[in-house]
């Protein structure tokens, strides 16, 4: 956990969230060609005295340290990093949240660059998260509210959802860009000669409209939602 590695383009999964956690991330990101297998991964914690058998196998790199200072940071080689992922250490601790901001903040305060996706537990810690930067915020127990409300009023979503959001299995939901201007339409028939089906539009002001009038107009810059057996680079 003392190394100092000089990688670049490489992923960073911050916080130890135990073992069983850590793989399923790395199994769902190694079906998607975006990651795969090829992507080198490091695993920033301060308490885990070692790294793991399973996660060694996997060609796991680790740095044991502080990840809010900036020698932990470099040891990551965090500048030349792709993707930042910050896990919840605690899920029962509303104040592992605390410690995600200030990773946070650390790491956008020297490489904006870098893609981070946090995970956060109390929704209130969005806003934070938000002003300190992050690209993407994932909040635990809102999706967990979501998913018991909708189990309750439609018996089974959670089967369809899960097939959805995994990799290893059925079809997946999908964010494709556009090549240019044109009618939802238009899109959808594109959309449908590859294999893949639109349901709605991701626009570039953060809104998501689902299954909008086929006259629509989709602007560069904005995203197709679609659903399709494997990604595509565009329409």
């Amino acid at each position: 956990g003392m190394s100092t590695f000089k990688l670049s383009d490489h992923l960073v999964i911050f916080n130890f969230a135990g073992l069983a956690k850590v793989e399923r991330i790395l199994l769902e990101l190694a079906l998607d060609k975006a990651v795969g297998t090829s992507m080198p991964v490091i695993l920033v914690d301060e308490q885990l005295d070692e790294l793991p058998a399973e996660l060694q196998k996997r060609g796991v790199h680790y740095v044991r340290g502080n990840p809010t200072r900036d020698e932990t940071l470099q040891r990551a080689a965090i500048d030349q990093a792709l993707h930042a992922v910050i896990l919840t250490r605690d899920p029962t601790d509303p104040a592992s949240d605390n410690l995600n901001v200030t990773i946070a903040l650390a790491i956008e305060g020297r490489c904006k660059q870098v893609n981070t996706v946090v995970e956060c537990i109390d929704p209130a810690s969005e806003e934070l998260l938000r002003k300190a930067g992050c690209d993407r915020i994932v909040c635990t127990s809102r999706f967990d509210a979501h998913f018991l409300s909708q189990e309750l009023l439609n018996p089974g979503v959670q089967e369809v959802l899960g097939d959805l959001l995994s990799s290893g299995q059925g079809q997946q939901i999908y964010l494709v860009p556009v090549s240019g201007a044109g009618t939802f339409e238009n899109f959808a028939i594109r959309c449908k000669q590859l294999g893949h089906l639109a349901l709605g539009i991701s626009c570039t002001d953060g809104k998501v409209r689902m299954n909008p009038a086929g006259a629509e107009q989709v602007t560069v810059g904005c995203r197709l939602v679609t659903i399709g057996p494997s990604r595509l680079d565009g329409v």
